[in-house]
């Protein structure tokens, strides 16, 4: 599960990691919630980093507001849904760009906020497939997008417990790999496990980021990502 993630890089930062053109209208986000805009990049379009709206629309919906949940994937269905199996038969893969994503511990009853990042890398990437939807009255066109998922490690499954998912997050080596056209649709699932427990790091962050909006307002401030304790 990844329904709430970050990207808080200033763009230079983007421009050193990926060779892409960048959206002027990029800003970063603390607290990037459903149906807001991430940054991805297509392979289709890998020199250019798109805006795309996180919670995937099939180009066959009647609107572009759905009745279940397409913020994830589940690497290991896929083939088994006809809301993601055509997407990535016909390769329509992305790179959905992050630097940390939050998981719920809801085991006491409480619900406390964790913020995972990479020991690693400070910038990364999830596996994600993305579509196109077109309004067929006003011509509206509405890109958006879904992030894999699979079993989750350790360190995320402690927190994520009783689901134990965590989204895929893929090495640099494995990003071209996943945007490649020429391989089997089996090597990109191969791609789809979790990401080394030893690699990885989480803390504990204020309940305020479990609001998306605040008195009408996007909640979305660099405090939310503050470690508490």
């Amino acid at each position: 599960m990844c329904a709430r993630y970050t990207l808080t890089k200033a763009q230079k930062e983007l421009l050193v990691r990926y060779q892409v053109k960048l959206p002027a209208d990029y800003q970063p986000n603390y607290n990037l919630a459903p149906t807001q805009k991430g940054l991805v990049i297509t392979a289709d379009e890998p020199d250019t980093a798109q805006l795309m709206h996180f919670g995937l629309v099939p180009y066959w919906a009647q609107s572009t507001k759905l009745d279940f949940s397409t913020l994830n994937a589940r690497s290991e269905e896929i083939m088994g849904k006809k809301t993601f199996a055509p997407l990535l038969t016909h390769r329509k893969t992305c790179l959905v760009l992050a630097d940390g994503f939050y998981e719920w511990d809801k085991k006491t009853g409480d619900t406390l906020p964790y913020h995972f990042v990479l020991k690693n890398r400070d910038l990364f990437a999830f596996a994600g497939l993305w579509s196109q939807w077109k309004d067929q009255f006003s011509g509206e066109v509405y890109r958006s997008f879904t992030i894999m998922t699979t079993a989750a490690n350790e360190i995320v499954g402690k927190v994520h417990a009783p689901k134990f998912r965590m989204p895929v997050i893929l090495s640099r080596e494995e990003e071209a790999i996943w945007l490649s056209k020429d391989l089997g649709t089996p090597d990109l699932l191969s791609l789809c496990d979790a990401y080394p427990d030893e690699l990885m790091d989480c803390y504990r962050v204020d309940k305020a980021v479990n609001a998306t909006v605040v008195k009408g307002v996007i909640n979305n401030r660099p405090e939310l990502m503050q470690a508490i304790n």
